[in-house]
């Protein structure tokens, strides 16, 4: 066993090392001419281990740093600092510091990350990426953020307040003093830095510095509101100003001042000050250095670092005193950037570089991105991303991983090593991990009963009662999803202003550009009532009428369109989601006619149907549910109130049948008047093509019409405008002059020859073996009766004066005795 006396002059040749190597670590950092480039840390630690072997006699070939910091006995206080910064640093502790991710990936890549991922302020990165910028601009490489400047600060932070710092560190971390101010790594290091350290600390500043100082020279008291009348960073410019700044004179400068110091501002800027450049600066760092070394002193702060105006201690450390003459001290805690966004990404690279997943990472971060999964009656796996309650349904087989590397935030190796992940664990993670999003119902919104609402880019805009005041709120509060439209890509400001819709639709329904007269104004107002109907989801029970578009004086011969009815459905389909089929292929007899007709769509047009329409056919799917025969999959049923609205467009005539009520409830027409044709587009009024041409503001204006037509088909329903239907129904089948003449020709034989006639009797007539036009086949047993009937109304008057009256009982038409 070694003898206590033995174990004693081991420990003295011990310390008598240490302080040699110390003496000599002394002096090689005196002839050390390094710049702030030097890794001051891989430079330590290679001395470090080389002096422990030596000192530890080890025989090791190989020993290494490890080794040498497991030999704690011989370590000085230099050493311990070093070591607490070099275990601090290995555990990376810029990981989270997004400020120094975003910057450096700029700078060496050229690339900003996304900053939806951005957890501080983003304004203050932009200050950043401009510096970068500027840079760039003067050719030149810069960082704020290197990890090497950010190395060399935490073993300068480390070394100075724990107290070990020696005075030949100056050298070796670049410490310099320039007119009264110190430079140091803490001063070079970005703001948002200056907390990433293995301790806490805080700082003491003087409050309102360069106004307190100024107060001083005065000795009167304007620093405690210099900063409400003039901001900081403007009054820092004023008292800076000299000569060399052309573009102000010394009068205006201090005209600017005397908005806080009155007839005094001669005293702030001074000529001296004005006429020699940085003078101002210097005055003012002069009383900053004296009192930063008041404060140090009376406080018996020995271990400290400076800033500028303040000084940096560890958060243990107590001061007493606070204020000195004028000048007071304020207490800053010195804390991380505040976090302002916590949105978190579907893998996080730990502090070795590997990058770490999880199933539920990956469906967090579905559900963050509002993915929704919709349950299905079949099963199915059905993925959607909701925008402001916008239905897109997302192919997840294919595009998930392409939609995963869109959202890779990261540069150089580390986005490879994420790249590569998502690859690979697709079947193992990604899709197993979509089973963990809350399964979602798909419902469409709908308007209610009183309410009425339409999905703008800048919100949701409704209103709901009686007062009609229009609203808008945020789309989380909104109850239901919208399909994809163009409306959701306009921002809307409501405006009482008319704009070219509604004054087309009034020229359109009435024929002229004002509604002058009862008639008019009753006939305008239907049309604006349809419209805010067709417009509005909700659907009645009682009163869902499917809406017909015709011409006035239209006839089954001749096609005069071009009188707007495009124009409106086309309105129509720019606020809603419409299924437009032309008339020639709308077949309610087919199979498949409603295919592809989705819950999405409110309102559906058959457009431009052929004479002779049987509109009776639509009758079922006005009154209830649709039933939709897809192509090699089962049927699909709408309910009623999730059907759409029923719009209908002819060029020919709508024919009457004022026996059959029920059909006639189910539909409402409105004649287009022949304002606009062929020749007079609308165009030709307004200059531009309609919803091609219109700006924002005109937008703004359409869809302000649409709400005031909602709201007054709320407050006043439907009604059918009058009509001539009897003439209607004559053009129908009076549409060419010969057939006219024929039929003319032929019940003037049966008025003035009988007393009784049939259609059997005007058949006979008709198919006279010497009637040339019997091969027309314009009369036959199935449109004889109603082509008589229809003429009889038409001349209801000469009927009337001859007497006539058809007797159901017969069947025939009976000549009453007069």
């Amino acid at each position: 066993m070694t003898s206590r006396k033995t174990q004693a002059k081991k420990a003295t040749e011990l310390n008598k090392n240490i302080d040699l190597v110390a003496q000599e670590t002394q002096t090689l950092h005196q002839i050390n001419r390094n710049n702030y480039k030097t890794d001051v840390l891989a430079d330590w630690k290679t001395e470090f281990t080389e002096r422990i072997k030596i000192e530890y006699k080890s025989k090791k070939q190989d020993f290494t740093y490890s080794d040498a910091v497991d030999k704690k006995s011989y370590h000085n206080g230099r050493d311990k600092c070093f070591i607490e910064a070099s275990n601090f640093l290995g555990s990376n502790p810029l990981k989270n510091n997004d400020y120094a991710k975003y910057v450096t990936c700029y700078v060496n890549y050229g690339k900003k990350l996304n900053l939806k991922f951005f957890r501080n302020n983003i304004a203050k990165l932009n200050e950043y990426y401009l510096q970068v910028d500027e840079a760039k601009a003067n050719s030149m490489h810069y960082n704020l953020f290197s990890k090497l400047s950010y190395r060399n600060y935490v073993v300068y932070m480390v070394l100075k307040l724990r107290g070990h710092y020696i005075d030949s560190d100056d050298e070796l971390f670049n410490v310099q003093v320039i007119d009264n101010r110190e430079y140091n790594p803490l001063s070079k290091i970005p703001s948002v830095l200056r907390g990433e350290l293995p301790f806490k600390v805080k700082e003491f500043d003087i409050r309102r510095a360069l106004p307190t100082f100024i107060d001083s020279e005065l000795g009167k008291e304007f620093r405690h509101t210099v900063y409400d009348k003039i901001n900081k960073k403007n009054f820092s410019i004023l008292f800076n100003a000299n000569i060399e700044n052309p573009k102000n004179g010394i009068d205006s400068l201090r005209k600017s001042l005397s908005v806080v110091y009155g007839a005094d501002a001669s005293k702030v800027l001074t000529i001296e000050r004005f006429n020699t450049k940085g003078k101002a600066f210097l005055d003012y760092t002069k009383y900053e250095k004296h009192y930063i070394a008041r404060f140090v002193s009376e406080n018996l702060i020995t271990n400290y670092v400076r800033l500028h105006d303040g000084v940096f201690v560890l958060e243990e450390v107590d001061c007493n005193f606070l204020v000195f003459d004028l000048v007071e001290f304020s207490i800053k805690e010195c804390i991380k950037p505040s976090v302002e966004n916590d949105r978190v990404n579907f893998y996080f690279i730990n502090e070795i570089g590997l990058v770490i997943t999880s199933r539920t990472m990956y469906a967090d971060f579905f559900i963050k991105e509002k993915f929704k999964r919709i349950s299905t009656p079949d099963d199915n796996m059905l993925l959607l991303v909701d925008t402001n309650n916008v239905v897109e349904f997302f192919n997840h087989q294919t595009n998930i991983v392409s939609f995963l590397e869109s959202n890779i935030n990261e540069c150089g190796a580390y986005f490879d090593n994420v790249r590569e992940t998502i690859a690979r664990e697709c079947n193992s993670k990604i899709y197993p991990s979509y089973k963990l999003i809350p399964p979602t119902k798909l419902l469409y919104y709908s308007d209610t009963k009183n309410s009425f609402g339409l999905p703008f880019k800048n919100g949701f805009f409704y209103f709901n009662g009686d007062d009609g005041k229009i609203m808008s709120k945020e789309y989380t509060d909104v109850e239901g999803f919208f399909s994809p439209h163009k409306i959701q890509s306009r921002e809307f400001e409501y405006t009482d202003e008319v704009g070219m819709f509604e004054h087309f639709l009034t020229r359109a329904s009435i024929g002229r550009e004002v509604a002058d007269s009862t008639d008019t104004k009753a006939t305008n107002s239907e049309f604006q009532k349809m419209f805010g109907y067709l417009c509005h989801t909700y659907k009645s029970q009682t009163n869902s009428p499917c809406i017909i578009f015709s011409d006035l004086n239209a006839n089954d011969e001749n096609r005069n369109g071009g009188r707007g009815k495009t124009i409106v459905t086309k309105a129509i389909s720019e606020v809603l989601t419409t299924m437009l089929k032309g008339g020639n292929e709308f077949d309610s007899r087919y199979t498949h006619v409603f295919a592809d007709l989705e819950k999405k769509h409110k309102v559906y047009i058959i457009d431009d149907v052929i004479a002779g329409f049987k509109y009776d056919d639509l009758y079922t799917n006005i009154l209830g549910s649709i039933t939709c025969q897809r192509k090699g999959r089962q049927a699909e049923s709408i309910e009623f109130e999730h059907s759409p609205k029923f719009v209908i467009t002819t060029n020919w005539v709508v024919r009457y049948d004022e026996k059959n009520a029920s059909t006639n409830r189910r539909f409402l027409e409105y004649k287009f008047l022949d304002y606009y044709n062929q020749n007079h587009t609308p165009k030709d009024d307004f200059g531009c093509t309609f919803f091609e041409d219109w700006n924002a503001e005109e937008w703004s204006k359409f869809y302000s019409f649409v709400f005031r037509c909602v709201k007054l088909f709320l407050k006043d329903g439907l009604k059918q405008i009058p009509y001539n239907k009897i003439n209607d129904n004559y053009l129908a089948f009076f549409n060419n002059q010969s057939m006219t003449d024929e039929f003319e020709r032929i019940i003037t034989i049966l008025f003035e020859n009988e007393v009784v006639f049939g259609v059997n009797d005007f058949l006979n007539i008709y198919y006279d073996i010497y009637n040339p036009l019997r091969f027309e086949k314009m009369f036959h047993s199935r449109n004889t009766k109603k082509i008589i009937e229809v003429w009889l109304s038409k001349n209801s008057e000469e009927t009337i004066a001859r007497g006539w009256k058809f007797s159901s009982d017969k069947k025939k038409w009976i000549k009453r005795s007069i």
